[in-house]
């Protein structure tokens, strides 16, 4: 009797792993998931690449849908979000940013810029915004901060920004 208990309860642990070696890997994948920014919804994820550190879009990552927002309004982009006029929240979502936009449109559409530059010239300065966005390859229409990350051709779009506000666009091809 003494062995049949001791075999049974061998049986399951044995049952036990099996089933462990299935599930770890699956929650691994869900894990991963949860935490791949491309999961996000589409504004959550315009507002997780404008966010400026690593920390902060782990963070982010890592919140509930829930808590985000106050997460924002920490860090002062939820302000910002809220500035924009409802057409250039539209322009967000289709990345038809145009001039007279508040640049965080074009932040919240493309992500932070590739490269910034200012100029002072005639008591004014302006500051130069340049976007790279990929025309071939798979990250066809996604905008990114090297012209290598898009495995393929790229072009690239410099803003001039005064005071906050988009005064000009160059389509550079």
């Amino acid at each position: 009797m003494r062995r049949s208990g001791t075999f049974a309860f061998m049986s399951r642990q044995r049952r036990h792993a099996r089933s462990l070696r299935y599930l770890a890997p699956l929650l691994l994948i869900a894990a991963a998931c949860a935490h791949n920014p491309e999961r996000l919804p589409l504004v959550d994820r315009q507002f997780y690449y404008n966010l400026e550190s690593d920390a902060d879009r782990d963070a982010f990552l890592r919140l509930k849908e829930s808590e985000r927002q106050a997460f924002l309004e920490k860090r002062g982009l939820w302000a910002k979000w809220t500035a924009l006029s409802e057409e250039e929240k539209k322009a967000v979502n289709s990345q038809d940013i145009e001039v007279g936009y508040q640049v965080f449109a074009a932040h919240m559409a493309w992500g932070p810029p590739a490269d910034r530059r200012t100029e002072d010239a005639r008591d004014r300065s302006v500051d130069f915004e340049t976007y790279i966005r990929c025309t071939s390859g798979p990250k066809v229409g996604r905008y990114v901060h090297n012209n290598v990350d898009c495995d393929g051709t790229s072009s690239e779009v410099r803003l001039g920004v005064e005071k906050g506000i988009i005064t000009e666009i160059k389509y550079l091809d």
